[in-house]
């Protein structure tokens, strides 16, 4: 918003000073009207009734030196002199706009390389078999693993990998997780299978695998490798069979 200046000695310069106040009044208010209208100084004659004044008033500043008559109206004295011009003004308001769009497109490529970067961190995590921590779990929506999806679904992505709640799904199942996870990736990619949610998939198919395994015969013992405890377990247990067959020898 431009401003309309004015001096702090006007109020006792030698063409004020015998203005009359209905005078002073009218330059300082056509001033303000001025400048917030770009008119570079120009006072229209209908303008005059808006500003509460009048010819014989308009014609007193021209007397005193401090207006000019124009075609239409008055101007004031050496505008461009002393008040920012319209030219003026429209680069200035054209050089800020410009400066707060390319302000908004640094501020958008910020934010837009934020959020390919955590994309990226979020690919990059998921990739592991095993995450460092636990990943968010989602509701998910169950698909059965069939060809029914296949009208709008994907093939299996390469990076795809199980996440911690098909961990721990097949954990409670008393599954081996790498080994599914294997199974169920050379089934999808020999089969071609389509399917709008993998994880939903995955997690269908360790259900159906833990079904499977007890109709042959009740739940599926542990298939993955056993713990630390269970070797030294595994291992006093056979020293004692030992013992007990040597005593026997011995009697």
């Amino acid at each position: 918003m431009p401003w309309f200046k004015v001096d702090d000695a006007f109020w006792s310069h030698e063409k004020v000073i015998e203005l009359s106040p209905e005078a002073g009044w009218l330059w300082t208010r056509a001033g303000s009207y001025c400048a917030h209208h770009l008119t570079d100084g120009l006072v229209k004659r209908q303008v005059l009734a808006l500003l509460g004044s009048t010819p014989e008033i308009a014609a007193e500043l021209v007397s005193a030196g401090l207006w000019d008559r124009a075609s239409d109206g008055f101007c004031f004295h050496d505008w461009a002199e002393y008040q920012p011009t319209r030219d003026e003004v429209q680069t200035k308001r054209d050089a800020w706009k410009e400066r707060q769009r390319k302000a908004r497109m640094s501020r958008s490529d910020t934010q837009r390389d934020s959020h390919r970067d955590s994309r990226e961190e979020s690919r990059m995590e998921s990739t592991s078999p095993v995450p460092s921590r636990p990943v968010p779990i989602s509701n998910e929506i169950e698909e059965p693993l069939s060809d029914a999806s296949a009208s709008d679904g994907s093939l299996i992505p390469p990076d795809w990998r199980p996440n911690q709640t098909h961990i721990d799904k097949a954990a409670s199942l008393h599954l081996d997780v790498k080994r599914e996870y294997q199974r169920f990736r050379q089934s999808a990619e020999s089969k071609h299978r389509r399917l709008k949610n993998w994880n939903a998939g995955f997690t269908n198919w360790l259900r159906k695998q833990a079904e499977f395994a007890q109709q042959r015969g009740g739940s599926q013992a542990p298939t993955s490798k056993p713990t630390p405890m269970q070797k030294l377990n595994a291992i006093e247990e056979a020293a004692r069979r030992l013992e007990a067959q040597q005593v026997k020898e011995l009697e």
